[in-house]
C-alpha cells in the first residue's frame, strides 16, 4: 500500500509539472515589450498659424489680416508648451501562424484626435503582422505607404516635415516582399485623416467609403540604409462627392479617381552625413495633410488640383553624443488645368517652403533639441477662370520663425 501510495504521489507531481512547463513553454511563445517616451516641448512663434494642438503640430503661417489701421492682426508673438506627444506602447510576438511569425503593436499618445480634447489619450497604430523570410502581410492601422519610415525627415517637431513630408496613419491591409529589392502594395482607408472634399454630412472620411472603392498603393524599394535606397510609387484614391442632402440630390455616385506618384532616395555620405531626398506628384491629397482640392468643369465632371511637394535633409554626428540636421522643404498647388469651371473646396494655398536646422544632445536615455524654422505661406485670392490657377497678385507672402526647444526621455 506504500509502495503504491508512493507511485501515485510521483504520478501527481509529474502531471503537475508537465502542466508548468507546458505553460512556461506558452509563456516563451508569447511576450509584451512597452516602450515609449516622455517629451517637453517648449516654442517661440512670431505669427499666428494654421495650426492643431495649440500650435504644437505646426502647418503654415496665417495670412495678412488688416486691421482699420492697415496693421496686420495675424502678425503676433506666441509661446506654449506641452507634453502631448508623450507615448506609450506595446510590442508583442507570439506563435505562429500557418508557419508565419507573428507580431503586433499597439501604439498611443495623448495628442488627442483634435485640438478641443487635447490632453486625450489617442490612437496611432494598432497593427500586427505575419511573416516569414520572404513576405510579410499587415493588417490594422499603420503609416499611410507613402510616410516611408526608413527616408523620412528627423524633425524634431512632431510634424514631421508636413505640408512638405506626406503624414497620414490609415487603417489598411499591407502586402510586402523581402530582400534586396521589395515590393509593397496595400488597400487603405480613411480614419483621423480625411479627404477635404466638399461633402456636407459631417464625417469626412466618407467620400471615400461611400465611393465602394478603397484606395490602393504600390511602391517598389530597393538597396539597404547602409548605403543607398530609393524607391518609387503609386496610389489611386476615388472620392465620391454627393453627399445625398437636400432636396434636389440625386441618388448616384459623383466619383472621381485622383492618382498620385512618389519617389524618394537616401544615401550615406562616406559613414558621416546621411542624406535623404523624398518628391510627390498628383491629385488632391489633403489625407495626407497636403494642399490641394477639388472643382468642376462646365459639364459637371470633378477636377482635383495637382499639387508637387518636395524636401530634402542632410544630417550626421559631430561626436557620440552632438547630432545635427538640415530641413528644406517646397510644395506649390499648380491649379485645376484649362478645363476648370468652378470651385469645390481648396486649400487656397499656392506655395510654400521651410528651412529648419537643429541640433541634438543624447546622453543615454535623454535627449535635449533644438529646432528653428522660418516657413512661408503664398496665399490665393481666388481662381483663374481661364487656366485654373491659383490667383496670387495682389497678395502678400507671409512667414513665420519658430523656435523650439524639446526635452525627451525614451524608456
Amino acid at each position: 500500500m506504500k509502495k503504491q501510495l508512493l507511485t501515485l504521489v510521483a504520478l501527481t507531481l509529474s502531471i503537475v509539472q508537465f502542466g508548468y512547463s507546458q505553460e512556461a513553454e506558452k509563456e516563451k511563445q508569447f511576450e509584451v515589450k512597452w516602450g515609449g517616451y516622455v517629451k517637453g516641448d517648449y516654442i517661440l512663434d512670431t505669427r499666428r498659424l494654421s495650426d492643431s494642438r495649440e500650435g504644437q503640430y505646426l502647418v503654415i503661417p496665417l495670412g495678412e489680416k488688416l486691421d482699420a489701421n492697415g496693421d496686420d492682426l495675424n502678425k503676433e508673438v506666441g509661446y506654449n508648451s506641452f507634453a502631448i506627444e508623450t507615448r506609450l506602447k506595446a510590442s508583442f510576438t507570439g506563435p505562429e501562424f500557418l508557419g508565419m511569425q507573428t507580431a503586433g503593436v499597439i501604439e498611443a499618445h495623448f495628442f488627442g484626435s483634435k485640438s478641443s480634447n487635447i490632453n486625450g489619450l489617442g490612437l496611432r497604430h494598432a497593427f500586427f503582422t505575419l511573416s516569414n523570410d520572404k513576405v510579410e502581410w499587415l493588417f490594422g492601422q499603420y503609416w499611410h505607404p507613402t510616410f516611408v519610415t526608413n527616408v523620412s525627415p528627423g524633425t524634431h517637431a512632431f510634424n514631421a516635415g508636413v505640408p512638405y513630408q506626406p503624414f497620414s496613419r490609415t487603417p489598411q491591409i499591407r502586402f510586402s516582399t523581402k530582400g534586396d529589392v521589395r515590393f509593397t502594395a496595400a488597400i487603405l482607408t480613411e480614419r483621423d485623416f480625411t479627404t477635404a472634399s466638399g461633402r456636407g454630412d459631417g464625417y469626412g472620411g466618407a467620400a471615400v467609403r461611400f465611393a465602394g472603392i478603397p484606395t490602393v498603393h504600390a511602391q517598389l524599394q530597393f538597396g539597404d540604409d547602409d548605403n543607398i535606397v530609393g524607391g518609387i510609387g503609386a496610389t489611386a484614391k476615388t472620392v465620391d462627392l454627393n453627399d445625398r442632402l437636400g432636396t434636389s440630390a440625386l441618388a448616384q455616385n459623383d466619383n472621381k479617381t485622383s492618382l498620385s506618384f512618389m519617389g524618394y532616395a537616401k544615401a550615406n555620405l562616406g559613414g558621416v552625413v546621411t542624406w535623404k531626398l523624398y518628391g510627390q506628384y498628383g491629385g488632391n491629397t489633403t489625407e495626407q495633410l497636403m494642399f490641394g482640392g477639388y472643382g468642376r468643369e462646365s459639364n459637371g465632371d470633378i477636377l482635383d488640383s495637382k499639387v508637387l511637394s518636395a524636401w530634402t535633409e542632410f544630417s550626421g554626428k559631430f561626436d557620440d553624443n552632438l547630432g545635427w540636421g538640415l530641413f528644406v522643404g517646397y510644395t506649390k498647388d499648380a491649379g485645376f488645368g484649362d478645363d476648370y469651371d468652378s470651385l469645390i473646396t481648396s486649400s487656397e494655398v499656392e506655395n510654400s517652403y521651410r528651412i529648419s536646422p537643429r541640433l541634438d544632445y543624447t546622453v543615454g536615455k535623454v535627449r535635449f533639441g533644438a529646432e528653428l524654422g522660418y516657413t512661408t505661406a503664398q496665399y490665393a485670392n481666388g481662381i483663374d477662370a481661364t487656366n485654373g490657377d491659383l490667383i496670387t497678385a495682389g497678395v502678400k507672402e507671409v512667414g513665420n520663425f519658430r523656435s523650439a526647444f524639446s526635452a525627451t526621455y525614451f524608456f
